[in-house]
């Protein structure tokens, strides 16, 4: 059975085919009253300020600051427990899409970018940094997925990116500084962009030159919106998938690990197929040419 017009995309280690319907699955939204929805909202501000910790304390906290606005304490424990759940699978699904788009672009470098308080105030950074990177996106064709943190230590804001920088397309110049290494947590000699240091303070660019660096960020970055339950930040047009039509001796075997979606495992050299037309083996330079979805 061949597949036509796929969904497929990259979890790290195989290539994962998702096949077409007409007639896709989708979540109901619940619908709720204003006070349930004003609920919601106080409890996400609440959370967020409940900070670091084990989660039996956080949530302890939580039920002392929801419980008046609840008949019983059985109801506020349900409220809680129920919207935990919902942030974890929110979570989850920043996880995978984070994932998926990363695994699926070419990455030049994996960047850290700090701030002087000589410079940048933490509200100017973080509104000017993302300023510059989305007209470098526009402009120059840069892409980037990334995410904020603060040190364990100095709680100073850093940002963490993936870059993609087109050829000629660098802005300043990569200097070699002997300094400390945020990636790897030791002082080592590091390439820093006299662009960004002059408008901002510092910053790393640690070349990527092979797919288990890639993976390497991912998962550091990951780390890190675990620990702060920050957003991820794309910039525009990154996809989640390509959309192929894929041979039957490609399919490896069925796949499912999401409820209501079955998928197909792939060979890690499928056959990239669109309309007919053969592009070519699954590779960087084939995915370029690739239609893409989310």
């Amino acid at each position: 059975m061949n597949l036509i017009g796929a969904k497929v995309y990259y979890d790290g280690s195989h290539w994962i085919a998702i096949p077409h319907t007409e007639r896709p699955y989708k979540r109901r939204k619940s619908v709720l009253t204003k006070d349930e929805d004003e609920k919601v909202e106080q409890f996400e501000k609440a959370f967020k300020k409940t900070g670091k910790g084990k989660k039996a304390k956080k949530k302890e906290k939580l039920l002392k600051e929801f419980a008046p606005l609840f008949t019983s304490e059985t109801e506020a424990s349900e409220f809680v427990e129920k919207q935990y759940e919902r942030l974890n699978r929110n979570r989850i699904e920043r996880y995978k899409r984070l994932k998926r788009k990363a695994y699926l672009q070419q990455w030049s470098y994996f960047c850290t970018f700090t701030y002087d308080d000589k410079k940048q105030t933490e509200e100017s950074f973080r509104k000017q940094l993302m300023n510059c990177l989305y007209h470098l996106a526009a402009r120059k064709d840069w892409r980037y997925i990334g995410a904020w943190e603060r040190g364990d230590k100095t709680e100073r804001l850093h940002f963490h990116a993936l870059m993609y920088i087109p050829p000629n397309a660098m802005v300043g110049e990569l200097e070699e500084h002997n300094d400390y290494n945020f990636k790897t947590h030791n002082r080592q000699l590091t390439n820093q962009n006299t662009f960004f240091n002059e408008r901002f303070g510092r910053s790393d660019f640690n070349a990527i030159s092979h797919q288990s660096e890639v993976e390497d960020s991912v998962y550091y970055m990951l780390k890190y919106i675990t620990k702060n339950d920050e957003r991820v930040v794309y910039s525009r047009g990154l996809k989640s998938y390509i959309v192929a039509d894929i041979l039957e001796v490609d399919i490896v075997c069925p796949y499912g690990d999401e409820e209501h979606e079955y998928k197909y495992v792939l060979a890690d050299n499928f056959t990239c197929i669109v309309e007919g037309e053969i592009l070519g083996t699954v590779s960087p330079e084939i995915i370029e040419q690739m239609p893409k979805s989310n």
